[in-house]
Formats: C-alpha cells, structure tokens, sequence
C-alpha cells in the first residue's frame, strides 16, 4: 500500500513529522526575539514529532509483531503513549497562560493540568504490568485494553478545558485570539474522532499538529502586525494602509496624555485590562481599521471628516466612562487629547502625516482643548514655524551664542531682606523670527531631541555668569530636565563644567519637578545623591502642580519646597485655600525644609505668605526675570538690604 503499512495509511503521520519539526526549527532559530509564549509552541511541535514517530513505529510493530520480540513491540507503542498527551496538555497551559490573569489561580490551573498528565503517564508505565490500556497477545498481537480510550476522553477533556476558559476569560482576550482558542480543540478533536471512527486511518499526530499548526500560523502572523495587550494593529500596518489607500481618508490620532502616571498607580492585571479595554473602544468604532502607534497614543482611519468627528465623540465617551470606572481604582482620570488630517491618495506621506498631527496634539494639550483638532492652514504655517525654530536652536545652542540667552530673576529671603538667590530662565531673542517665547522652543526642543542640550548649554551660561560675578551673584538655581537627569554622565557633566569655571557646588541649586521621578526614580535619585555629597544643593519645584508623593519628597536630598503660584492663587479663593497653604508650610518646616514660593504678584499675596511663615518670595511684585547686567545692576543698586512690600 502507497504511504502505509499493511492495512494501515501512516500518510498524515509522516506529513507531521516533517511540519512538527519545521515549527521546531523555526522557533528555534527565533528563540531570542520572542517571549516565553512562543516556549509553549516549541514543546508542543516537538512533542507532537515524538507522538507521530513513535506511532510510526508503533504501527509498523503492531503489522508485523510476529516477527519482534513482544517486548520490543510494548516498548515503541508505550513511548507513543506516553507522549500522546503532552501536546495538547501544553496548549491548554498556554491558553491559561493568555487568559488568566490571577497568579494564584494561574499556577492551580497549571497544576491541574499538569497533574493530569502525570497521572496518565504513571497509567501508561503500569500499563506494562496491568494491559489496561494495550497488551501484545502471542497470536492476536496489539490487543486494546479495558480502558483503551483514556487517550480519547483526556484530549476531549482538554479541549473542553480550553473552550471553558477563553469563554470565561473572554474580556481579557484581544478578539481574534479568542476566535483562535475556540476553534483550536475542534479541529483537533475533528481528527480524534476520524481515528476514533476509522482506527485503521492514523490520524493521532495529525490531530494535535493541524491544531497547534492553525494555532501557531494564525496567532505569529497576528502577533507580527498586532499588539497583543490591545488587539490592535501596530503602525506598520497602518503605514501600509495609508500608502494603499486608493480614496484617500481620514487619519484620526488620539493621545493618552497622562498614561505614565496611571501605569505607576495600577498594578499588572489591572493595566492589562486597561489597555484591552481602551482597544475594544477603538476596535467597535473604528473595525477593521483601529490601530495602536506607541504606548499612548491609538489611531483610526475614516471615510471623511464628518465621520471621524462622530466617531471621536463616540470613543471620547467610552474613554469617559472607562475613566469613571477606573477612578474607584485610583483617582487619577485618563486625559486625553485628539486630532484628524485629511489625506489623499497623491498626499499620504505617513512621516509629513504624522509631523503634522503631532504638531496639533502639542498645540491641544498646551491649550487644554479637549475636543477633536481638525488639520487647517495654520497647522501647516505652525509646522513650518516648528521647524524654523529647530534650525535657530541647532545653530544658536553654544555657549557663545547672543541670541540663545539665559536671564534671571531675583529671589527675596524674608529673614535677610535682601535678595540671595536667583532663578535662571533660558530666553531666546532677537532672532530672524523675533523674540521667540520659552514656552515655544521649550517644546520646540523636546519634541527634536535638543532640551538635553539646551539644558546643559543653560548651565554653562549660568557657570559662566556666576564666575563673572562672583562678588555680586551668591548661586543660582536652574531647572534640570528628566533628560538631564537620565544622562549616565550628568554627576561627571555637570561637576566638570562647575570646576572649569572654578566655582563651588554651593553656587549651583538644581530645580527637579517631581514628575521627573515617574519611570525613573532609583537613576535619578543615585544621581541627585551623588550631586548633592559633592555640595551641589536641590530645590523640589512646582510642588502642587501634581500627584505629590511626599515620600520620595522626605527621601530624596531637597533643601528647598517651591511652592506653585497655583497654590498661592487658591489662598485667595477662601479660607480652605489660606489653610491649606500654612498647613503645608508648617508641615515641611517641621521636618527641616525651607519653603520657596513663586508668582508673587500682589501685597496682598505676599501679606499671606509672609504670614504662612515661608523663607524666599518670587515673583513680580519684588522682580521681573532681568537680562544678566541688569540683574547685577539691581543687586548692587539694592545693596544689601531690600525693603520688605
């Protein structure tokens, strides 16, 4: 017979063998690149080749039994027995694996399954001595045993396991992985139960391999072009599908703007779940064409405009209520900021596409406009303004430089009454464009990879300022970036740059805003601590313009609490305002901090503070920020002393 054995058709078994062993390879020699779910994949195609080879052998033993010893024949059969559940024990691992997401109930189920597989290998070892589930009689050959069909009611039962649980699991699993688990037992026990049927047909391996083949075709593939924590498509594909796009359409981009700050407070599980939830919203609005660009920000495509305005709404009220939902978890809401750009099939360039709606996402949030930004005319004048920016920036970033300055304002100490510090803010004037506002090419800089630069330029200017002014100017303090901080070589930078313009680390106070320490609070604390061994001293800034934690505020070596004007403002709203400002003024003073406040406007604001009991005022009603002479004119004018306002 052609592919068989006798009477029996091995064609199927001898095909897994081959395709167990290429999934085998195939793993193997992309063993590094992928997780610990593409393990399972391995183990189950390697143990579905031992199944089909031993059954091979099996078959061939069993049509020709009289010619072997009947030990030799037991031994082949009983090794394909033994294997025979290991595939299929394995995929049910990995279905739980993706869908449970308890840890405890995880490693139950693990051990359930696992467990089951060991009791049917201890049975197939005592098979040698009990024949219940084969035996070779001397004149009949391969005899079935009693309980002949253990292998038939185990695999069944897995497969009922894996339905089970993704049913369960559901929510937890992106869609088209929860269509692939509920399909995957049917086509095994499709094959089971031709075998079950037709014994002479062996289909055994083919069962566990068509199921572990459809497994791993359909879930690499999706897994290369697919997020798995949100079912969505990654930007690759939606860069294919905007090239492609023969009508043209509609871009729609939304940013999670606070997403740092909610993955700090949740922990695994509940992240997981976010993120597949905020999937599903894009996937019910946007089928078929929802896609995921970074960890914060989702894209979706439209017909037209109007579309993609109804859609918006749509997903910014399901945003709302995710964000309700998850409130009784932490009190933090999901802010969110969104913009749309035509584009044709002429004009789909997905970088040009992508430059522009960034430049309307920075323009919503710097704004707070939280309704959907349409791309117009002066996006296009913004992005090439942006860019004029960045090239004044490249060539104005040196230490020379006239136009890239940096002033300064003065800082009042009440116990004094004299000026002592001052606040370094980086300015650029005078250029092709005019005066360009901080804020401009602040963001202009992040968002082109210079702030680290300009932050450090900045802190040459401020060394060299201090140096020449040295019997004026006492320290200054400038604001650090997390990039600053996140350098490897900032302690070196900045205690080189301190001995170059022969200074001491007490001239320097170095700004930190405490959303600084959101990802990176054990680098950045190494290095505030280093600086601060060498005498370099640290002031918290903007305290009260976030979610504070007052831990890292006691642990981390500050001298100085600087007090947001947004606090200062609440003081005049009412009593509760006036209290919760003294509250947090005694507060850090009794632990050793000084209290700084900023944006002093009024006598009124300062009669307040003053009364709270703060060290050092800031703000316009005792200075202005001042170019570098004038604020050394101001110094020496005022001597001294300065009268209290």
């Amino acid at each position: 017979m052609e592919f068989g054995l006798s009477d029996y058709y091995i064609i199927g078994e001898l095909i897994t063998c081959w395709g167990s062993v290429l999934i085998c390879i195939n793993t193997l020699l992309s063993y590094a690149l992928y997780d610990k779910h593409q393990r399972y994949f391995l183990v189950a195609s390697a143990s579905t080749f031992a199944a089909s080879l031993f059954n091979i052998f099996s078959v061939y033993f069993i049509s020709y039994f009289s010619e072997y010893p009947a030990y030799l024949c037991t031994i082949f059969t009983t090794l394909y027995f033994l294997v025979l559940l290991i595939c299929p024990c394995i995929m049910t691992c990995y279905v739980f694996d993706m869908a449970i997401q308890n840890k405890k109930k995880l490693h139950l189920y693990f051990l359930i399954s696992g467990g089951i597989l060991v009791a049917y290998i201890l049975l197939v070892i005592l098979n040698f001595c009990t024949g219940w589930i084969f035996y070779y009689d001397e004149v009949q050959g391969y005899t079935r045993g009693p309980i002949k069909n253990i292998t038939y009611v185990l695999t069944l039962a897995y497969g009922i396991a894996i339905v089970i649980t993704v049913l369960i699991q559901r929510r937890y699993l992106a869609r088209r992985i929860f269509w692939v688990f509920m399909a995957y037992p049917f086509v095994s026990i499709f094959f089971v139960a031709i075998q079950f049927f037709f014994p002479k047909v062996i289909l055994t391996g083919v069962a566990s391999f068509t199921s572990v083949l459809f497994a791993y075709v359909t879930i690499q593939s999706y897994s290369m072009g697919i997020n798995l924590k949100t079912g969505l498509m990654m930007d690759s594909r939606l860069r294919k599908r905007i090239s492609i796009q023969r009508k043209g359409g509609v871009l729609f981009v939304m940013t999670i703007d606070n997403i740092n700050m909610i993955q700090s407070s949740l922990d695994a599980v509940e992240l997981n779940r976010l993120f597949l939830h905020l999937g599903q919203i894009f996937m019910t609005h946007f089928p078929r064409n929802a896609y995921i660009i970074s960890i914060n920000r989702l894209a979706g495509i439209g017909k037209n405009i109007e579309e993609v305005k109804e859609k918006s709404e749509l997903v910014l009220r399901d945003i709302k209520k995710l964000s309700s939902d998850i409130n009784s978890i932490i009190p933090i809401p999901i802010e969110s900021f969104s913009a749309a750009i035509e584009f044709s099939k002429d004009e789909n360039d997905y970088d040009s596409l992508m430059d522009l709606l960034n430049s309307m996402l920075v323009r919503a949030k710097a704004s707070q406009l939280k309704n959907l930004q349409i791309c117009d005319e002066s996006v296009f004048v913004d992005r090439e303004r942006k860019r004029y920016i960045y090239r004044i920036l490249r060539r104005e970033l040196n230490l020379e430089s006239e136009q890239f300055q940096v002033w300064f304002q003065p800082i009042y100490s009440i116990k004094s009454k004299k000026f002592e510090y001052m606040e370094a803010l980086s300015r650029l004037k005078n250029t092709e464009l005019g005066d360009i506002p901080p804020q401009e090419f602040v963001q202009v800089a992040e968002n082109r990879g210079l702030i680290e630069m300009l932050g450090f330029v900045a802190f040459e200017k401020v060394c060299k300022y201090i140096s020449e002014n040295r019997d004026t100017v006492n320290a200054v303090s400038i604001n650090f970036s997390v990039y600053q901080m996140m350098n490897p070589n900032v302690v070196q930078n900045v205690l080189d740059t301190i001995h170059r313009f022969s200074l001491s680390p007490s001239n320097i106070i170095m700004e930190i805003t405490e959303s600084i320490f959101i990802d990176n609070y054990e680098l950045v604390k190494k290095h505030m601590i280093e600086l601060a061994q060498a005498g370099v001293k640290f002031y918290l800034d903007d305290f009260g313009t976030g979610y504070s934690n007052l831990t890292n505020v006691i642990s981390l070596p500050f001298s100085t609490i600087k007090m947001d004007r947004s606090l200062v403002l609440a003081m005049e709203e009412g009593q509760k305002g006036v209290s919760l400002f003294f509250d947090l003024v005694s507060t850090f003073k009794g632990v050793g901090f000084k209290i700084l406040v900023e944006g002093v406007e009024t006598n009124n604001q300062n009669y307040l503070v003053e009364r709270a009991g703060v060290d050092f005022i800031q703000g316009f009603l005792y200075s202005r920020p001042l170019p570098p002479s004038e604020c050394v004119e101001l110094l020496q004018r005022t001597g001294s002393m300065v009268e209290s306002k």
